[in-house]
């Protein structure tokens, strides 16, 4: 049997990975001497490549969070994305880890 919110959970984060890579190449023009920017584009582009791939211990670590409708999914998944670059965030385990300290311990705005 095909889990399809495994499959809608990892393409979530696919689509949400290369619009956060898009958005760091944008940023490099605004900042061209910041080398972190470039890096942090193609690890999240070669995080988006793996997230086709949810694991599933990925996914047993994601799965009570993921709603496809969650604004609080959306918002901790560019959080965590944010990070890619800037904190230890380098492959999809780190990214999944990340995530999950987010949703398990969101901030009050």
């Amino acid at each position: 049997m095909i889990n399809s919110n495994k499959e809608y959970c990892a393409e979530s984060l696919r689509s949400s990975l290369a619009r956060s890579a898009s958005w760091r190449r944008g940023l490099q023009t605004r900042f061209p001497d910041d080398p972190r920017l470039a890096r942090a584009a193609e690890n999240l582009d070669q995080l988006a490549s793996e997230a086709s791939g949810l694991s599933e211990a990925s996914w047993e670590e994601l799965k009570n969070f993921y709603r496809w409708d969650s604004w609080e999914w959306s918002d901790a998944v560019s959080q965590a994305a944010r990070l890619v670059g800037y904190r230890n965030v380098r492959t999809l385990p780190d990214f999944v880890a990340s995530l999950v300290g987010i949703l398990t311990h969101p901030v009050a705005a």
